[in-house]
Formats: C-alpha cells, sequence, structure tokens
C-alpha cells in the first residue's frame, strides 16, 4: 500500500466542531433528564446535531479536504471498519447488559459509520446527491415498511438490522442524510469562512423549508422522531446552521478574530466537553442507570431533581480539567489504542 511519504503530524482541532458536539451532548442530557411538559426543543434536535457532527469527524477521520488517492485509501477504510465495529459493540453493550432508561445511539452511529465506507471517497457533489435521496426518499419507505411489516414478523437474525436501519429510534436509512452531510462538510473545508457561512446560510433555509412546510402543509409534522423529510430539512438544518455558525470561531481574523476569541474563551468548557463526548455519553448512560436503580424506578421513573446539574456542571468540570491536564479521554483514548493495534500506526492528518 502506497502513501508512506504522508504526514503524521496531527493539526489542532476544529474548535466549532468541537463546540457543537458538545451542545449535542448536553442537548442529549437534557432530553435524557427531563422528562414530560410536551416536546422541547432538545428532544430528537440533539441527536440529529450529533450525527452530523459524526459524519464531520468522519470525514476528518479519512483524510479531510485531502483525502488520499485511488490506490491509498485501504488504511483508512480499515480505521473506519474498527471505529465502527467498536461503536457497535459498546452501544449494544451498554443496552443489553445496563437496559439503561434511554435510548442509546452508539451502536446505530457505528453502524452508520459501517454503511458509509463504500462511499468515502466519493466527489463531493455526490455526497449532496446522496444525502438529498435518505432525505426524500428514505422517511416514506421506513413509514410503509414499518406500518406494514410488523417486527416481530421479521426473521430473527435480521431483527438488529432491521432495528438499525428501519424500525430503531434513529433508524439510519434516514440518518444516514446526516452523516452524509457532516462528510460534505468535513470535504468543503469548514475552516474555510467561506464554506462555514455557506453552512449556517445553507442549514437556516433548510430549517426552514422543513419546518415552514409542517406548519403551512396539513398533515406534514416535523416533531421530534418521526422520521419525516420535514424533521430531516428543519432538524437537519439547524444541525448545519449550528456547525457552520461555530466554525466562523475558526475562521474569523481582523475585529471579528477579537470577538471569536472571546466566544471561545466562553464556549472553551463545552468545546471540551465535546471532545471527550465518547466518554461522557457513556458515563451519562451509566450515571442514569444507577440513579434509576437508587430510586427504585420503573420505565416512568422520575428523574431526581439534581441530575441535569450534576450532568452538566460534572461534565464541563471533569472535561475541562481533563483535557488542561491529560488530553484525549479515556474512551477515546481506548479507541485510537484499539485502531493502532487493529491497523497500524496512524498517519492520519486530523483529529477525529
Amino acid at each position: 500500500m502506497g502513501g508512506e511519504g504522508r504526514p503524521t503530524a496531527t493539526p489542532p482541532r476544529l474548535f466549532g466542531v468541537d463546540a457543537a458536539r458538545g451542545i449535542a451532548l448536553l442537548g442529549m442530557f437534557v432530553a435524557h433528564t427531563v422528562i414530560g411538559g410536551g416536546e422541547k426543543i432538545v428532544d430528537g434536535r440533539s441527536a440529529i446535531l450529533f450525527a452530523t457532527v459524526a459524519g464531520v469527524s468522519l470525514g476528518l477521520l479519512t483524510g479531510g479536504t485531502t483525502p488520499p488517492g485511488p490506490g491509498d485509501r485501504t488504511r483508512e477504510r480499515l480505521v473506519v471498519l474498527v471505529r465502527g465495529s467498536a461503536l457497535v459493540l459498546l452501544g449494544l453493550a451498554l443496552t443489553t447488559f445496563l437496559a439503561p432508561p434511554v435510548a442509546v445511539i452508539l451502536d446505530f452511529y457505528g453502524v452508520g459509520f459501517l454503511a458509509l465506507i463504500a462511499v468515502l471517497f466519493v466527489a463531493k457533489p455526490v455526497f449532496a446527491v446522496l444525502a438529498a435521496v435518505a432525505a426524500f426518499a428514505a422517511p416514506p419507505i421506513v413509514a410503509a415498511v414499518t406500518d406494514r411489516v410488523p417486527f416481530e414478523g421479521i426473521l430473527a437474525p435480521l431483527q438488529p438490522f432491521a432495528r438499525w436501519f428501519l424500525y430503531g429510534e434513529y433508524p439510519m436509512l434516514i440518518w444516514l442524510a446526516f452523516l452524509l452531510v457532516g462528510l460534505l462538510l468535513a470535504r468543503a473545508d469548514l475552516a474555510d469562512r467561506f464554506t462555514a457561512a455557506l453552512a449556517l446560510v445553507g442549514g437556516a433555509l433548510a430549517a426552514v423549508v422543513g419546518y415552514g412546510a409542517a406548519f403551512a402543509i396539513p398533515g406534514v409534522t416535523a416533531a421530534a422522531h418521526t422520521g419525516t423529510t420535514a424533521e430531516v430539512l428543519g432538524s437537519g438544518g439547524v444541525a448545519v446552521a449550528i456547525i457552520g455558525a461555530l466554525s466562523l470561531l475558526d475562521s474569523a481574523s481582523g475585529r471579528g478574530e477579537r470577538v471569536a476569541r472571546v466566544v471561545r474563551f466562553a464556549l472553551a468548557p463545552i468545546a471540551a466537553a465535546g471532545s471527550l463526548s465518547l466518554t461522557l455519553y457513556t458515563a451519562h448512560v451509566v450515571l442514569l442507570v444507577a440513579v434509576r436503580a437508587a430510586v427504585g424506578g420503573d420505565e416512568r421513573w422520575i428523574v431526581p431533581d439534581w441530575t441535569l446539574p450534576a450532568l452538566v456542571v460534572g461534565s464541563l468540570v471533569v472535561a475541562t480539567l481533563w483535557r488542561r491536564f491529560v488530553g484525549t479521554g479515556p474512551l477515546e483514548a481506548g479507541m485510537r489504542a484499539l485502531t493502532r493495534v487493529a491497523v497500524g500506526a496512524p498517519r492520519s492528518r486530523v483529529a477525529p
């Protein structure tokens, strides 16, 4: 395999991407602990932001704006295979052995990685086309299949795949749209001011179209976890706009850089949490299981009032200190070590 001359240094992380991932993480904390009261702004949207940032990370992991050429892609595909498989196993372990009171996203996230291995290095317009197909064609397909075919009627060996792609809380046949858009953003270079601004404007317009259709057209909904095209456009647009807005902090200059410096300082704990998202997400699942056991809850358990503040403050403090004095999060470090063992010494030029 070629590419022995490729750089081995890892450049600084993208602050905007980490901050967006941190916001998604905190939003999921809120969604998982503030029960009742109708749909909250974080419901569904936080997970969609998390998935879209996952697509960005996937793009950065496989070369960013300068992916390897046709003869030098095996290593990157193996890295994605290993990491996607590890996420699937971790998600299944959390769900199977802990039975948490939340829908764990990690195995879906990993399946999405695995599903995209074949298209990791297509041209940017192809990412856009595939995302559009997932956004417009997948929702009616998923709705038709799940309405007509009961999950119990599916052969047992196929049920996990049916859950991941069609019946689960995050049906990947639809949610691949978010990963694909994230991949497109990574290939287009979010560190570039024009790309970040275009993501902000384009995401805002998509959100207006999606939520506008739900508001104006009878029978159309963009409610959280409905899996409609309106939700994909609306919530996906919000995710892209957030990523674009925060990515402007990486490309600001002149007077804007002074403002960006203040904003980066204010958001630094959130970005730190975003850089440890795998560790903190897993820890929050374990904590919620422990809290439920302590309060004797059932499927309709009441979350103690202190749970959300403990999760948010604890995550921000631990992440800030960990990034300052240690660096890579424990599960993130474990993922990198697993990748090194399975694939060999890393040559990626970007931090995932």
